[in-house]
């Protein structure tokens, strides 16, 4: 017998062993992922205060925006989809244009 045929023989003879897809020390099963995004924490957004000074008096732009969106609200109760505001200090009024309808407001 040459030394080929006797490993050959000896490979042979031996029983294989099964074969193993994963370790042991691994679990089976892979913790899920939520699919929600997690919430961003911290500083809530900026929100600017914007302020006009004219012929000594000083107007709340903000306060303005609020007020139209109010008057509005009173005849009318679709929801604002869009809003336009010109503020004109000389007559000491704001003028406003939401959802195509007109309005004014003293100031």
């Amino acid at each position: 017998m040459s030394a080929k045929n006797a490993a050959a023989s000896v490979d042979a003879s031996l029983p294989e062993a099964p074969a193993q897809d994963a370790p042991a020390s691994e679990p089976r099963h892979k913790a899920k992922k939520s699919s929600k995004p997690t919430a961003r924490r911290g500083r809530p957004p900026l929100s600017p205060e914007i302020y006009i000074e004219a012929g000594g008096r000083q107007y709340n732009v903000t306060d303005i925006v609020e007020r139209a969106k109010a008057d509005y609200r009173l005849t009318h109760k679709v929801g604002v989809q869009s809003c336009r505001i010109y503020i004109k200090p000389e007559d000491g009024a704001a003028y406003y244009v939401v959802n195509k309808v007109e309005g004014k407001l003293d100031l």
